[in-house]
C-alpha cells in the first residue's frame, strides 16, 4: 500500500511541476530535438577451455557471452560483430531542457548477428534546474556502475555486477555545491519481465521503486548507495497445488563508487546484498528456485539471499598502452539450498588495451570463470557436497568508436 501511495504522490507531483515548466516554456522559443550519432563498431574473437553458460540457463550455452563455467570440459572459439552498438541522444533548450535517447544493439546469443536489433536504451526526458524527469527504458538504479570488460554482454553479471535495463519514470535532483554535488534518484519502475498474458509480476499491482543518494567530491570522486523494494505475488499454475498464491518482496541495497585517483590508477566498483534478487530480474547467482514437500508434493517457496562485490582497477600507462585488472564474485547465502543450485560465482580477468589511432583500439583480455555448484543436500536443504567447475576465457577485439 505504502509503494502505491508514493507513486500516486510522484505523479501529482509531476503534474504540479508541468505547470510550472510550461510558464518557463512560453518563454523560450520552441526547437526541434536534433538527435547526434555516438557507439562503436566492435568484432570480438572468444575462445573457452571448458563450457560455459549465460544468464544462469545452462541452455544458453554463449561463448560470446559467457558468465557461468558449465564443467563440461569442452572447448570452443567463436567470432562475431554482434557486440556492435549504435546510439542517438541530444538535448534542446536552455532552461528547460528536453532530450531523448535511443541505443541499440545486435546481441542475440549465437554468434551471427542477423536480424537481432535490440533496444537496450529508449527514454525522452526534461530537466529544469537540477531537477530532471526520464521516460522509457534505462538502466537501473541499483548496481549502475559498468564494468570495464571485452564481454560487454557478460558484464560481470551473477558475478557481483547486478543492475539491468528496465522500463520505469526515474526523477533525479541535483544540487550544486561548492565541494560535492549531492544527487538524489528515485524510479518507479517493471518488477521483472511476464510469462504468460498479464504477468506473474504485474498481478501485485504495485511498481519496483529504486533509489539511489549519491555525491561528487572536487567533481572527481563519486560514491552512492542504492536501494530496491519489489513486492510480488507468483500465480500457481493448475499443475502444482499448492495452499494459496505465493506472495513475496525482493530487498536489495549497496555501495557503487568511482574513484578515478589519476591516469594511471583509477578504481570502480559495487558491494551489494539482497533478496529474492533474480525474481526481479536483477542479476543474482543465487537464482529463483523452489522444492516440493516430501509428503504430499505441496510446492515450498522460500526467500533466495546472496551477496556480490566487484572491483576494476584501470592504469593508463601511456597513450598507446591501458591495462585492467577485474574481479567479481556472488555469493548465495540462502538458508536453504536444492540440488544444481549455484552456491558461488566469480571471475577474474586482465585487460591488454592498445589505442592505435582514430578512436581505433585493440584488446585482449584473459580470465578465468570460476562456479560452484552444490551436488548434493541433506535433510533441512543445507549443502553436504559441492563442485567447482573452472573455464578460461580468451578474448580478442578490435573497436572504433565514434
Amino acid at each position: 500500500m505504502l509503494r502505491k501511495v508514493l507513486a500516486f504522490i510522484t505523479f501529482a507531483i509531476i503534474l504540479s511541476w508541468q505547470t510550472v515548466i510550461a510558464q518557463d516554456v512560453q518563454k523560450e522559443e520552441n526547437k526541434k530535438l536534433q538527435l547526434t550519432p555516438y557507439g562503436f563498431v566492435k568484432g570480438d574473437m572468444f575462445y573457452v577451455t571448458d563450457g560455459v553458460y549465460s544468464f544462469a540457463n545452462p541452455n544458453n550455452d554463449y561463448i560470446l557471452a559467457p558468465q557461468f563455467a558449465s564443467g563440461s570440459g569442452q572447448s570452443a572459439i567463436s567470432f562475431t560483430g554482434q557486440h556492435t552498438r549504435f546510439g542517438l541522444k541530444s538535448t534542446v533548450g536552455n532552461k528547460v531542457k528536453v532530450g531523448g535517447l535511443l541505443e541499440i544493439d545486435f546481441f542475440g546469443g549465437p554468434a551471427d548477428a542477423n536480424t537481432k536489433i535490440r533496444l537496450r536504451q529508449g527514454y525522452a526526458s526534461i530537466a529544469t534546474g537540477g531537477f530532471e524527469a526520464r521516460f522509457g527504458q534505462q538502466w537501473d538504479l541499483f548496481s549502475p556502475n559498468i564494468p570495464n570488460t571485452v564481454n560487454t554482454n557478460g558484464n560481470m553479471w551473477y558475478n557481483g555486477n547486478m543492475g539491468f535495463r528496465r522500463g520505469q519514470i526515474q526523477l533525479s535532483y541535483k544540487w550544486n555545491l561548492e565541494k560535492i554535488n549531492p544527487m538524489l534518484q528515485i524510479a518507479f519502475a517493471e518488477g521483472a519481465q511476464e510469462s504468460i498474458g498479464l504477468g506473474k509480476d504485474n498481478i501485485s499491482g504495485q511498481p519496483m521503486i529504486q533509489a539511489r543518494l549519491s555525491g561528487k567530491f572536487d567533481d572527481k570522486y563519486t560514491v552512492g548507495v542504492y536501494y530496491v523494494n519489489a513486492a510480488f505475488k507468483e500465480k500457481y499454475t493448475p499443475a502444482i497445488p499448492p495452499n494459496d498464491h505465493f506472495k513475496f518482496n525482493t530487498t536489495g541495497f549497496g555501495v557503487d563508487f568511482n574513484l578515478p585517483f589519476d591516469k594511471y590508477f583509477s578504481l570502480v566498483g559495487e558491494i551489494n546484498s539482497g533478496t529474492n534478487l533474480a525474481n526481479a530480474n536483477i542479476f543474482s547467482a543465487a537464482g529463483n528456485f523452489f522444492y516440493f514437500g516430501t509428503s504430499d508434493q505441496t510446492r515450498i517457496d522460500f526467500d533466495r539471499k546472496n551477496t556480490g562485490f566487484w572491483l576494476n582497477a584501470s592504469s593508463n600507462v601511456s597513450e598507446m598502452f591501458q591495462v585492467v585488472l577485474g574481479y567479481g564474485m556472488d555469493k548465495n547465502t540462502s538458508k536453504k539450498f536444492i540440488t544444481g543450485n549455484i552456491q558461488s560465482n566469480s571471475t577474474f580477468y586482465a585487460d591488454l588495451i592498445f589505442p592505435i589511432k582514430h578512436q581505433f583500439s585493440i584488446t585482449l583480455e584473459i580470465g578465468n570463470i570460476s562456479t560452484k555448484i552444490v551436488e548434493s543436500i541433506n535433510n533441512d536443504h543445507k549443502v553436504d557436497k559441492t563442485k567447482t567447475n573452472n573455464a578460461t576465457v580468451i578474448a580478442l577485439s578490435g573497436k572504433v568508436a565514434f
